[in-house]
């Protein structure tokens, strides 16, 4: 009769239990208001706290591996780390909270480094050392405030992606201490809206925007979207977009494209019906939607096919604001939303996008400039173009580069552009951030460096040889003017007579200014389009370029280091594809000093389909084969691990770790092949949970996931209750004492 009554309290406080997990279950993934919550979790290393001297003052610096410099001049140089964050279809934040986890205390009385102004690149002017900002240093409180910031909700492809600064450092200016968390954990409510967005439903976008956001897990969420209108779909890759009367000369780069499998098309103002650049926007808005384009090439100069000119504010010391319109291609590739919302004269404003939010910083398509006035400037950059396309990719010429830095001033490590450029050749982890540059290996790199050269000084003739002699690519850091870059001035160009074209992108002001402020074209012009010879494509600035004093963090530096990242780091060998994710990879930074001012005004000048390398056929890593426990309890940390994570081909490789709870690694790594990874995970509440991994290469080919599943109790009080009576009947109901696993 005992037993019998024991056995129906044990059916009874398991029915109760069931009831209780399962309206825990329900409250946590549904809402009256339809909430989604969204959780990641953002570790980090140990920071390195190093002495520098400034002009005779003492400070300490704080790095912190993948964290940057996020603040405006003066203010505390504490490092911050981007988040990207795809949200579920249709959706938007309704609350955002960061959860900081493992404080640490570093210690009291560090003197953090102010942040250093930004300088415009066109002549050498006298500037102090970078002043700290006497309000917040003398506020005795943590700076920054908060755990995060965010910066906004921007839009790709039809996927939206919430963009946050994470501040895993704290830092009190009076009496010096320095916090540091070694984990942030992220919520994210949301909640639908009916914002209609450009999602087209195709797998080459979802690869795209699973490589640029930490919750690739949340792409499943899209899988029961569908497109918005349906379409006949005719499919291009290439838009060239030009004028009635230029047309026929673009005909010889369609063939050549079409041959090489790049379906393009022609089309004209008069199939757009305007010159006005909503109209224009609209137009390629419908043929992305439509046709399926990636790319589109403008073929014309600003007064053919005008750019949309946009307004930019910059600081100085945040005493003297740098302000000015600029044309920006950008316009044209990133399709969402509005960019004047508040109808004024300055277009591109932080408040100009929908509702007053940020304008759409994401590209849809990769815009690339023909500024051609007439047939001879169409056959000049065609002809080049078409040359590039056939050429023998084992020419010799290819595998050489060329870097020109000249002198910036008397500004300590910002003092010689030879300082900016050599991090872009290999691995460089300068500044807090790790870029992969022109590697050492594969290319010969041909250095014009006033740092090093005979009496501090290059000529303009240096150059010219190296172009004359071929060269695939030219890097440069130094002084620049709408009619003078790398020491040339415009009439120089005319004068090189290389068949080999090359590649240029350059950090000097004005050189890329196709709106003819001065009523004259700027000289990238003339190295695209002007001449049978000189450059093929590049990428120069509107307006100012940007340094830093006394760091070689310039505005500008950030821009041209993530596109030799794109292109041999990320394996994105398109010009005009890296051009847009060398401004994505600072879009968290987008509230520093220029760095919207460079974002607006590094337009690209050539064809934005064409391509550095080939990318070579490539085997995805092995599945990652997880062990480790598979029962424990909830609130303790456990270690898994993948042995032997394979990579057929021997690339090094990242891993991403999905913890089942809501919760992921992002991705980790590199490491080597074939070399075991371990990672440590602590779950917060009981459940059934599925560990899922995946491995990916150095060229962002992902293998298939591997799982675990692990059990965490499910009611501990329950469990130390029975074990309590098990303990007084050590031989009763060994069924249950299995099933239980007590």
């Amino acid at each position: 009769m005992k037993t019998k009554k024991f056995l129906q309290l044990i059916k009874t406080l398991l029915f109760s239990t069931a009831l209780l997990l399962t309206a825990f279950s329900s409250l946590a993934t549904t809402d009256s208001n339809n909430l989604q919550t969204l959780q990641l979790s953002y570790y980090f290393e140990s920071p390195l706290i190093s002495t520098i001297e400034i002009e005779d003052s003492i400070y300490d610096r704080v790095t912190l591996v993948d964290c940057y410099t996020a603040g405006n001049p003066g203010e505390p140089n504490i490092p911050s780390k981007g988040a990207y964050i795809l949200l579920p279809p249709n959706s938007e934040p309704s609350s955002i909270q960061v959860e900081a986890k493992n404080k640490i205390s570093l210690g009291f009385g560090f003197n953090i480094d102010p942040i250093g102004q930004p300088i415009p690149i066109s002549s050498a002017v006298t500037i102090t050392a970078p002043k700290k900002d006497e309000q917040i240093y003398a506020e005795n409180d943590f700076y920054p405030k908060e755990l995060f910031s965010k910066v906004g909700v921007y839009s790709s492809k039809g996927y939206d992606i919430l963009v946050l600064l994470l501040h895993p450092m704290h830092y009190n200016p009076v009496n010096g201490e320095l916090l540091f968390y070694k984990e942030l954990k992220v919520n994210v409510e949301t909640i639908s809206n009916e914002k209609q967005n450009l999602f087209r439903d195709l797998e080459k976008d979802k690869i795209e925007v699973k490589n640029r956001v930490d919750n690739p897990d949340a792409l499943e969420l899209y899988s029961s979207c569908e497109r918005t209108t349906p379409a006949s779909f005719d499919s291009y890759d290439l838009l060239i977009l030009t004028t009635d009367s230029l047309k026929s000369g673009f005909v010889p780069l369609k063939d050549a494209h079409d041959a090489d499998g790049l379906n393009t098309i022609i089309k004209t103002i008069t199939d757009v019906g305007s010159t006005n650049p909503d109209d224009i926007r609209d137009y390629i808005k419908d043929a992305y939607y439509n046709w399926g384009i990636d790319y589109v090439l403008l073929g014309g100069d600003n007064n053919i096919v005008p750019a949309r000119t946009l307004y930019v504010f910059g600081l100085d010391e945040e005493t003297t604001p740098y302000e000015t319109y600029m044309p920006s291609d950008i316009y044209y590739s990133c399709l969402d939303g509005p960019y004047n919302y508040d109808g004024d004269e300055k277009w591109g404003e932080p408040t100009d996008g929908e509702g007053g939010s940020d304008v759409d910083l994401m590209s849809e398509v990769y815009v690339g400039r023909a500024c051609v006035d007439n047939m001879n400037d169409v056959n000049n950059f065609v002809s080049k173009t078409v040359t590039y396309i056939n050429q023998d990719p084992e020419l010799d010429y290819l595998s050489n580069a060329g870097f020109a830095g000249e002198y910036m001033g008397d500004y300590g490590i910002a003092t010689w552009g030879g300082n900016y450029l050599d991090q872009m050749i290999d691995i460089c982890t300068d500044d807090g951030y790790t870029t992969k540059g022109v590697p050492s290996d594969n290319y010969t790199i041909d250095k014009l460096y006033d740092r090093d050269w005979p009496g501090n000084y290059w000529l303009y003739t240096d150059i010219m040889n190296i172009i004359n002699d071929g060269v695939h690519f030219i890097n440069h850091a130094g002084h620049a003017s709408y009619d003078y870059d790398m020491k040339m001035y415009s009439w120089d160009v005319y004068d090189l007579t290389n068949d080999e074209y090359c590649f240029i992108y350059s950090q000097g002001c004005m050189s890329g200014g196709f709106d003819d402020p001065y009523g004259f074209d700027c000289i990238a012009e003339d190295f695209t389009v002007k001449t049978d010879t000189g450059a093929f494509a590049g990428i120069w600035n509107a307006r100012y370029g940007w340094f830093w004093a006394y760091s070689t963090d310039g505005d500008s530096q950030r821009f041209q280091r993530q596109y030799w990242d794109a292109v041999f780091g990320e394996n994105i060998p398109q010009i005009g594809k890296a051009n847009s994710k060398s401004k994505e990879d600072n879009l968290a930074i987008i509230g520093r000093s220029c760095i919207r001012w460079v974002y607006y005004e590094t337009n690209l000048f050539g064809d934005p389909s064409l391509s550095f390398y080939e990318i070579e056929e490539n085997d995805p890593p092995n599945t990652p084969n997880i062990h480790g426990q598979t029962n424990g309890k909830t609130g303790e940390t456990y270690e898994y691990c993948i042995d032997a994570a394979v990579d057929p081909d021997g690339d090094d490789i990242w891993v991403y770790w999905n913890w089942g709870d809501g919760t992921n690694s992002g991705w980790l790594g590199p490491y080597a092949s074939g070399e075991e990874i371990c990672e440590s995970h602590t779950w917060a509440e009981d459940g059934t949970y599925t560990i899922k991994a995946k491995l990916k290469d150095e060229y962002s080919v992902e293998s298939d996931w591997g799982t675990l599943e692990v059990t965490m109790p499910r009611a501990k009080a329950f469990n130390r209750f029975l074990q309590g009576l098990f303990d007084l009947f050590p031989n009763a109901l060994p069924i249950l004492r299995q099933i239980l696993e007590l």
